[in-house]
């Protein structure tokens, strides 16, 4: 236990904070095979290529005539080019045969180019007459038809492992005939909340009680990241509960989440418990960043255990910090979430011994996206629901004046 503790890292930057976990291995999430119709939200856990060519065959992309380019190549207004009409390509069908000199189809935008043309006249370049078509125009007739593959060639690669699956993504999957994709099930996380002072939502407040909103949002931000929630009861300010209680939620859990008991005082016992569940155990507690100071992030066996703060603005602000990037892993996802620009409407000014994190709303104005600061204490609680995001004040900088161009990290929230 004493070399354990010897090799806490304590009050590191948040860079170092997560390269050191990162040293880590955790477990991988389990997979599932689903339809890709209902991949929606889901991050795809192999990655996934095109099973046919898009488009799947040679196609017009205009409402004209499939005519082969040698026979129309000297057609102008004054010189029109006479072509015998010899069918018409329906949707959804193989065009009735193919062309040979001095013989056209009607095709419509989508219909498949009959064998030997090699070019589609637009119709307003053209003349319909019935059995024959005067065309006008000859030029250009390769910019209205899409090549067979133009799009994509069966095996080409469509989406990494790790990507996070969108509408626009199932269409692209679909039209190039994957049906089925392998995904990540979403990981257990167990949410341990601790605090006498707490009581459920919707019961009343007796004197020196507030309500437990730390379990309502953080059990939402992790719905959101894609992962399954498991809060369970409050747990007491005692060692011997809270032993108990965290040795449940690590055996029923792939991860586990503690709001509250990590700060340094005699009833902050949260990093002995962990210690002592095994090892490796506790990686840092405490980092040089505001809020999340006594942060705590650990691993046992190959299960992540994140301590966040009590205070409501500083666990949610900690979890977007500390816990998403290390729950992300068990995805395969690595990286930050790309940030938004947007100019600062107003001075910050904190002090330069600490990384800073400043909750931001984001409006528009006629040059962009702007980000009004939201000042205040960890305590304040209507900064948890005007923030959109983020501002990162490194160390050592202490202010960002107005005006400045500045990136916004997002919170996590669901359709990210």
């Amino acid at each position: 236990m004493a070399t354990q503790e010897r090799s806490v890292m304590r009050r590191v930057s948040v860079r170092d904070a997560l390269a050191a976990m990162a040293e880590f291995p955790l477990r991988t999430a389990a997979r599932e095979n689903i339809a890709v119709a209902a991949a929606d939200g889901r991050v795809l856990a192999a990655a996934v290529h095109a099973v046919e060519n898009v488009p799947p065959f040679t196609r017009s992309c205009v409402d004209g005539f499939a005519v082969i380019g040698a026979d129309v190549a000297r057609a102008s207004e004054t010189t029109p080019v006479i072509l015998r009409v010899v069918g018409d390509v329906a949707m959804g069908k193989a065009a009735p045969g193919g062309l040979v000199r001095g013989s056209c189809m009607r095709i419509p935008t989508g219909g498949a180019l009959p064998a030997s043309a090699d070019g589609v006249v637009m119709m307003e370049d053209a003349e319909d007459d019935g059995d024959v078509v005067k065309i006008r125009d000859g030029t250009d007739l390769e910019d209205h038809v899409t090549r067979e593959g133009a799009d994509v060639r069966a095996g080409d690669l469509l989406c990494e492992a790790g990507t996070i699956v969108s509408p626009a993504a199932i269409g692209m999957l679909a039209t190039a005939g994957v049906d089925r994709v392998e995904v990540y099930r979403a990981p257990r996380v167990g949410v341990l909340i601790t605090g006498d002072e707490l009581v459920p939502l919707g019961a009343p407040l007796a004197p020196g009680q507030i309500h437990d909103s730390n379990r309502a949002a953080l059990c939402a931000a992790i719905t959101a990241l894609g992962f399954e929630p498991q809060p369970y009861p409050r747990v007491a300010d005692d060692r011997s509960a809270f032993d108990a209680a965290f040795a449940v939620a690590l055996a029923e859990n792939d991860a586990v989440v503690i709001s509250g008991g990590s700060s340094v005082g005699e009833r902050d016992y949260t990093p002995a418990v962990i210690s002592a569940a095994g090892s490796p155990g506790v990686i840092v507690h405490g980092v040089r960043a505001k809020p999340g100071r006594p942060a705590v992030l650990a691993v046992i066996g190959d299960k992540p255990v994140i301590g966040l703060p009590g205070n409501p603005v500083s666990a949610l602000v900690v979890f977007e910090t500390l816990a998403r990037p290390t729950l992300l892993r068990m995805f395969g996802i690595s990286g930050e979430p790309l940030p938004w620009r947007a100019t600062l409407r107003a001075d910050i000014v904190v002090s330069t011994h600490l990384e800073h994190r400043i909750p931001v709303k984001l409006t528009r104005d006629a040059n962009g996206l702007v980000a009004t600061p939201l000042f205040g204490t960890s305590a304040h609680m209507h900064i948890l629901g005007l923030a959109d995001g983020l501002v990162v004040i490194p160390e050592g900088v202490g202010a960002f004046a107005a005006g400045s161009e500045v990136d916004v990290v997002p919170y996590t929230r669901r359709n990210r």
